[in-house]
């Protein structure tokens, strides 16, 4: 790196081109960074899921229900561990607004089908005990304060009811942006049609060898009844909802490609404007005895510092802001918004070869000419 101050000097020649194409540089990055962390977030619920859990539905859609009968015939499959209703209330708190995920679920099976969710034994048991009782995720006491013992009132659109809970604790995992409660207890409140009917079962199988197994027998039992079921593991249950973003995931591909190619355009302006100022400066360099490779480097070297100064500062910027700011509470469904490292470090290779593709092209060119060439330039 003998060359370095001499890189150093060149780069801060013209400081105003040089702080506006790192600041190019920074927003791009971010802009990257942040998009490529919402298309992980996309994923993360199948990357995530469970391989030892299944999820069982209605054939048709989900909108239609499936009676809670089916769970007796379900325990009885070779391979079942245990199944768990898991039904979707859609109940809103206070305001269209304040929405957020609840289920009615079995309270004594849910510690054994989700183990994921974590809380103290002493709040298992509160929440176990009362009918009325509902567990809520860290992050929304965080978003709305709840605490045990206090009353939440949530009113549902599907079945047209405004029920009651008493939080009884509050656990950690999976998403903390949903509410648990008594499925025995709604059951009594809802309408005829819908009494006795869940949206959904949780199935945990004994191993993952047992899922595909289990999925088709439980399927097989129901293929003829006026409720046929279709059941699947808990990874393919969560593609099908990606499948629904698809569009959007392109979207985002394509916004990203079009940043990257702006901050291509931008970067090798800047280069070019660079290496075209300094041609007679190339014709000196070769007069006193530099080589053509010493004098590409000199310029890519310059083009690399810049990107990757760039990209630094994105990078920490972005980092600092999302770890220190959870995006996730304001976000439907999204679990976390933290970059993963695979992203911030996809983040700086491409930064490191859009600083390399947009010099190389005029370095080369202008290392190329002879002494004479370069200095009777008019450049």
């Amino acid at each position: 790196m003998k060359f370095a101050k001499l890189i150093f000097k060149n780069i801060l020649r013209n400081k105003i081109r040089t702080a506006l194409t790192v600041a190019s540089l920074v927003v791009s990055v971010f802009l990257i960074i942040s998009l490529a962390t919402v298309l992980t977030e996309f994923n993360r619920g199948s990357d995530q899921s469970s391989p030892l859990r299944l999820v069982s539905r209605h054939a048709v859609s989900l909108a239609f229900f499936i009676p809670m009968a089916h769970m007796q015939k379900m325990k009885t499959v070779p391979g079942v561990k245990e199944v768990m209703p898991f039904s979707w209330f859609g109940g809103i708190y206070k305001e269209e607004k304040n929405f957020f995920a609840n289920f009615a679920v079995d309270a004594s099976k849910l510690r054994v089908v989700l183990p994921e969710v974590k809380m103290s034994d002493a709040d298992w048991q509160a929440f176990i005990n009362d009918r009325q009782g509902a567990i809520v995720g860290r992050k929304l006491v965080m978003l709305y304060g709840f605490t045990p013992g206090q009353r939440v009132s949530l009113k549902s659109p599907i079945y047209n009811q405004t029920v009651e809970f008493i939080i009884r604790g509050v656990y950690t995992g999976l998403d903390e942006k949903t509410l648990y409660f008594h499925h025995e207890y709604i059951n009594e409140m809802v309408p005829e049609w819908a009494k006795d009917k869940v949206s959904t079962f949780s199935i945990l199988a004994n191993t993952p060898e047992d899922v595909p197994r289990v999925g088709q027998a439980i399927d097989s039992i129901f293929v003829n009844t006026d409720a046929p079921t279709k059941t699947e593991s808990e990874k393919e249950f969560a593609l099908s909802f990606q499948t629904m973003v698809g569009g959007v995931k392109q979207f985002l591909y394509g916004i990203m490609a079009a940043i990257t190619f702006s901050l291509l355009l931008v970067m090798g302006n800047t280069m070019a404007m660079t290496v075209r100022e300094r041609t007679k400066e190339v014709g000196t360099l070769k007069a006193i005895g530099f080589q053509r490779g010493t004098i590409t480097a000199l310029f890519v070297g310059e083009s690399l510092i810049v990107a990757c100064i760039g990209a630094g500062i994105g990078i920490g910027g972005a980092v600092l802001l999302f770890r220190s700011v959870d995006l996730s509470l304001y976000i439907p469904n999204f679990i976390s918004f933290v970059p993963t490292g695979q992203t911030l470090l996809t983040a700086f290779v491409l930064s490191v070869v859009v600083g390399l593709i947009s010099v190389i092209y005029s370095a080369y060119r202008v290392s190329s000419l002879t002494i004479a060439e370069a200095l009777r330039s008019t450049e």
